[in-house]
């Protein structure tokens, strides 16, 4: 018998197969670091991109805003904002002269205890913390409209400040391609109204974009919507599909944001020699499969590696169960998934549908199985998709009557570019 095992949660799950069976693993090389990240990082924001160094950047009078990631996008940030802090208290400015802008998108606000887990206790007890949200219109303003027509409206506080600071992580991503970068302004801290438009059809695209970020409009528009609000500096840490840190970029946004692209290409491509009959995926373990909504990222991957008609198993823990609720009424109210997926041509983005789309399109190529045990079994049969409480009980019912020649297995599935061989 053979053994896999992928993440789950803070643990794992695992399951035997049947010596007959090919497993695939795909697995990218561990990345080697040479040097500490905190020494990394320091030289990054010493030799920044087409920028100057934060400390001849900023002025003592300056009132700065710095956006950081939620608690759905996990990176090395109290690193980051203790570089950052100490660059700024260097020039004299002082705490009441700094905000901190969690780049929530459509997602909710994270908690206090989040909020510590992202940029520290003493940061957050020190600054002012302020959670975006894409539905108060009231804290949005309009900075104009992108060339192909897009309104951007944006958190008012990234258009009051006079130094605005992004930092986030780049890895790849199914929509734009790869994370950070202009994504903390777009979609990060952008109105609803802005998201409908650059989260429809034709901008969103249809198929899976891993790596795809050149001649991507999804990247482009929001590049041109960033661009638009002035963002003076970013710092973004780099990540392998192991989840570890390899490197920082900071400066430009555009030419620093190129550079960590360009690193984390050389390490997220993946050849994956055949399509197989049965995808096992993993988002990663936890913060990434923290919801439904979340883990779906896993799926896109497993979608452009399988054979018609082949059985996903995404392994999420999902501890806050679908993570949006108009996702799950969506996939509820669907009566097929190519119904949901027409009603969102028709209808555009509202927050969570897309997921909803994302997972009919999936449906379209194969059955899926979710193993969780944070979700029932009729809630996720509700929502045309399959349970399964483990791993082995997933596999073995994927076989049942069914034999398979090939079973690919990801326990990183997030973060993969993967590119099949034939």
């Amino acid at each position: 018998m053979q053994k896999i095992s992928v993440p789950y949660g803070a643990g794992e799950q695992t399951a035997q197969v049947e010596d007959s069976i090919k497993i695939q693993l795909v697995e990218a090389k561990k990345s080697i670091v040479g040097e500490a990240l905190p020494v990394l990082l320091r030289k990054a924001m010493d030799h920044p991109y087409s920028a100057p160094r934060l400390e001849e950047l900023a002025k003592a009078r300056d009132t700065v805003v710095i956006v950081v990631n939620d608690h759905t996008r996990p990176g090395p940030n109290r690193l980051i904002m203790k570089e950052v802090m100490g660059r700024l208290k260097s020039v004299g400015i002082r705490d009441n002269q700094v905000k901190v802008l969690f780049a929530t998108g459509s997602h909710r606000s994270p908690t206090i205890g989040e909020m510590d887990q992202i940029v520290g206790e003493e940061y957050r007890k020190r600054l002012q913390m302020v959670a975006h949200d894409c539905r108060d219109d009231a804290n949005m303003v309009y900075v104009g409209d992108t060339d192909t027509g897009m309104p951007i409206y944006l958190n008012r506080l990234v258009t009051e400040c006079s130094l605005l600071i992004t930092t986030g992580l780049i890895a790849p991503i199914h929509t734009a391609g790869y994370s950070g970068g202009r994504k903390s302004i777009v979609p990060g801290v952008a109105s609803l109204k802005t998201l409908h438009i650059h989260h429809s059809f034709p901008v969103y695209q249809y198929e899976p974009a891993m790596g795809f970020i050149y001649g991507n409009p999804f990247h482009e528009i929001a590049l041109a919507a960033a661009k638009k609000v002035g963002v003076k500096y970013i710092v973004n840490a780099v990540q392998d599909p192991n989840k570890q840190f390899i490197n920082f970029v900071a400066g430009d946004l555009e030419i620093a944001h190129q550079a960590g692209v360009a690193m984390c290409k050389a390490v997220s491509e993946v050849e994956i020699p055949k399509r197989a009959d049965i995808i096992v995926a993993s988002p990663g373990g936890f913060p990434r499969d923290i919801d439904l909504y979340q883990s779906q990222k896993a799926l896109s991957v497993a979608e452009v590696i399988g054979k018609p008609g082949c059985t996903f198993i995404i392994v999420a823990e999902c501890r806050d169960g679908f993570g949006e609720e108009n996702f799950r009424r969506w996939m509820i109210e669907g009566k097929t998934p190519q119904e949901i997926i027409e009603r969102y041509a028709k209808e555009g983005f509202n927050v969570g549908n897309n997921k909803a789309f994302n997972f009919a399109r999936a449906l379209l190529k194969g059955r899926v199985i979710v193993v969780t045990d944070q979700i029932g079994e009729k809630e996720l049969y509700d929502a045309k998709l399959e349970w399964a409480p483990t791993l082995q009980s997933a596999v073995d019912r994927s076989l049942s009557g069914k034999p398979a020649e090939i079973i690919t297995v990801m326990a990183q599935a997030a973060n993969i570019i993967p590119h099949v061989l034939e």
